[in-house]
């Protein structure tokens, strides 16, 4: 059983690890000891291998927090460097232009970037307001994954509103950040991966605010879409993976949410072995 890997504290190095949520940069909340992104990334990539993370999709916290965009060009250098480490590319509402320029650069630089990631919350701006409605048409158009931050009742995060988007940007993938994070976030989550072939649930931090396990989702949606990830450099990579490790569920739903659903959704990326 693959739990036997986290029970002796050995990496899960026969078992392929795709961790969908992780950031490089700070955050007042909460405290991170070092500023510096070359340096957390050199510091996350011996905790992977420790753990047996095959690889990490990141965004860059410039790019969400304080609108500093060169910072997705920055994170295309670190790619070369951290092999583990996959992009996302920050959007900014109020800098449509900016965002889109800087997209179009990244994607040149690099082929590690995946997608995009916004932040509602960050942003004080709502999921379905017009600012976004570009980042959607440019996802859509180039099939992308996005990844969602959502919220239970937030004025800005709340997963409802995505229902029209998903409807509307089909070739798009929707990934639903904290899966709602806790109380009707988590039903709303649910109800959109269970109603939309392109919404999928982002696991990380929704089991320690919704008291939920891993054999709650899989009861309620398909196991295909459901995501490990973990909010690293804020939340311990191995914390998130013992959830899955323990879990009341099979051995093949485990392998599925560890990587290969992930491995699915990337593949039109980058190949994954």
């Amino acid at each position: 059983m693959i739990k036997d890997a986290g029970k002796h504290g050995i990496p899960l190095n026969d078992v392929l690890v795709i961790d969908v949520h992780g950031h490089l940069g700070v955050h007042p909340d909460p405290f991170v000891p070092e500023h510096d992104e070359k340096i957390q990334a050199g510091l996350l990539n011996p905790i992977l291998k420790r753990v047996g993370v095959d690889y990490i999709i990141v965004s860059m916290l410039k790019g969400l927090n304080i609108g500093e965009l060169e910072a997705n060009l920055y994170l295309a250098e670190l790619m070369q460097t951290y092999r583990k480490i996959l992009g996302y590319i920050t959007y900014i509402p109020s800098m449509i232009g900016e965002s889109l320029t800087i997209a179009e650069q990244c994607f040149r630089l690099s082929d590690r970037f995946v997608g995009m990631k916004i932040h509602p919350d960050v942003n004080k701006y709502p999921i379905n307001g017009s600012g976004y409605t570009p980042l959607w048409e440019y996802a859509n158009e180039k099939e992308l994954i996005v990844l969602v931050h959502t919220w239970n009742q937030s004025p800005f995060a709340n997963p409802e509103l995505l229902h029209d988007i998903a409807r509307t940007y089909k070739d798009a993938t929707i990934l639903v950040g904290h899966s709602g994070g806790m109380g009707h976030g988590i039903t709303t989550a649910i109800d959109l991966s269970n109603k939309y072939d392109n919404v999928y649930l982002d696991l990380t931090g929704a089991f320690i605010y919704s008291g939920k396990s891993l054999d709650f989702f899989v009861q309620q949606t398909s196991s295909d879409k459901l995501l490990f990830s973990s909010d690293s450099i804020y939340n311990n990579v191995a914390w998130e993976i013992g959830n899955i490790l323990y879990s009341r569920v099979s051995d093949e739903i485990k392998l599925k949410v560890l990587g290969l659903n992930a491995k699915r959704l990337l593949s039109k990326f980058i190949a994954i072995p």
